[in-house]
């Protein structure tokens, strides 16, 4: 069957640097997490060298899924970065799969719960809780977003740089305001007696799900491969450089925060930022801390439609989406691919709860990008077949080894969601599974009508 597609669909110019690139995956990966995960890490481990050692090791893992990433984009270097890989790997149906499933869960879902923290924070600063809902105010927010980047590529770019920017800006003031009220360097141990202490080992899979989602989205700027300029060397630098970036800033925070709050007293705190500035005693701690939030929220709201929505709109290109999510504007930007994406967040934040988002996300992610580093494998293992090795593709070292930890990892996560909700009654996962079965069926309908025509 020929597949469906655009006729000669035109080529994306190459608008975008290494730099952008680079401030994407940290635009991304900066949320909301970073501010509310250590209260969630701190009640599950005791010791401070241990969450510090938590964070630079999933750092780790982050740098090996950038550099399986950096792989598979200069092999395949067109828009919509893992549908494209899967594309190739597997074919027709994991391409439809990925793309419909993603565009669902993870540009929907993923964005709709940053924007949802976003709309808690913005209302409890102009103090219109009871007057406008938090969830209205994060509809508000997708809106301005998804306009400001409606208006082209470059306009985007600049507005996510300023806005990762700003970002990094307020988690050193965190940071400077940690030291200042400590007056120390060192970390502060939990004062609980042995007793009292629970196992290092017992908490660590809860808290690694969180220091993940602080994580989630460092390797976004491969999705705009296709626009991105001498990519055989750029991107591969942006995604590796992004990842230290990001470890060394969240190891850093998680640092300062420990200087003042030992982890008995961080844990459960909803807002390390707040709590800190109410012991440096800094006036108006509340509404700075709210702000730096939702700045931080937004910017991860604008870096993740700027690369995610390249997704719906490659999905589209090839012939399985509307022809209409393929158009760009003359400024380049899927204008109709942002709206549609825009809708279905919105309707995640206005029918879903942030944890019910969460772990939407979680589930449905584990599973996409378990196949997408399982595409290396079977990329690798062609190559060995044909014996065609391209001098263009930047070569993971022990890629393979990588690719089968990575899955390994995936799986290890789905599996600890979806046994988690079957022993607290949540529905969440099956739903979720049988949304994504649903795509699979969705698939043979589609093959049947566009042979039949």
């Amino acid at each position: 069957m020929n597949q469906p597609a655009l006729s000669n669909p035109a080529p994306l110019r190459r608008l975008i640097g290494a730099s952008t690139a680079t401030a994407v995956g940290i635009g991304v990966a900066i949320g909301s997490g970073i501010l509310r995960t250590p209260g969630e890490v701190a009640r599950e481990i005791s010791s401070p060298w241990l969450i510090l050692l938590l964070w630079a090791g999933i750092g780790g893992v982050i740098l090996m899924q950038s550099i399986v990433t950096a792989e598979l984009a200069t092999r395949l270097p067109g828009a919509g970065g893992e549908y494209q890989y899967l594309k190739a790997a597997f074919g027709d149906f994991a391409a439809f799969f990925f793309g419909w499933s993603f565009t669902v869960f993870i540009l929907g879902a993923g964005t709709s719960a940053i924007a949802a923290a976003a709309g808690d924070f913005g209302a409890e600063l102009l103090q219109l809780q009871g007057v406008w809902p938090p969830r209205l105010m994060a509809c508000a927010f997708l809106l301005a977003v998804t306009a400001v980047n409606a208006a082209g590529l470059s306009v985007g770019a600049r507005f996510q740089n300023v806005l990762t920017l700003l970002k990094l800006i307020a988690l050193a003031i965190v940071v400077l305001g940690a030291f200042w009220a400590s007056r120390r360097f060192w970390p502060i141990e939990s004062a609980v007696t042995p007793g009292e202490r629970p196992s290092a080992s017992s908490g660590w899979i809860g808290a690694a799900l969180a220091v993940f989602w602080s994580y989630s989205g460092a390797n976004e700027s491969a999705k705009l491969a296709e626009e991105i300029r001498d990519v055989r060397r750029g991107l591969p630098r942006a995604l590796a450089a992004a990842t230290l970036i990001l470890t060394t800033v969240y190891v850093l925070v998680n640092w300062a925060i420990l200087t003042v709050l030992p982890p008995h007293e961080l844990a459960g705190q909803t807002s390390a930022a707040a709590a800190i500035f109410r012991i440096a005693g800094w006036p108006s701690a509340g509404a700075a801390s709210l702000v730096i939030s939702i700045v931080i929220c937004l910017g991860c709201i604008s870096s993740t439609l700027l690369s995610d929505v390249r997704v719906p709109f490659a999905l589209a290109r090839d012939g399985f989406a509307p022809v209409a999510l393929a158009r760009m504007s003359p400024r380049q930007s899927p204008t109709i691919a942002l709206v549609v994406s825009g809708v279905i967040a919105a309707g995640f934040c206005l029918f879903r709860a942030f944890d019910a988002m969460l772990r939407i996300y979680f589930l449905a992610s584990t599973i996409l990008f378990g196949m997408t580093y399982a595409s290396l494998i079977v990329l690798r293992l062609r190559e060995r077949k044909t014996g065609e090795y391209s001098p263009t593709i930047f070569r993971a070292p022990a890629g393979m080894m990588m690719a089968g930890g990575l899955v390994l990892i995936e799986l290890a996560i789905a599996v600890h969601l979806v046994t988690g909700d079957i022993h607290t009654g949540s529905t969440d996962s099956l739903w979720t599974l049988a949304l994504l079965a649903t795509f699979g069926v969705a698939y043979v309908i589609w093959r049947a009508f566009r042979a039949s025509k």
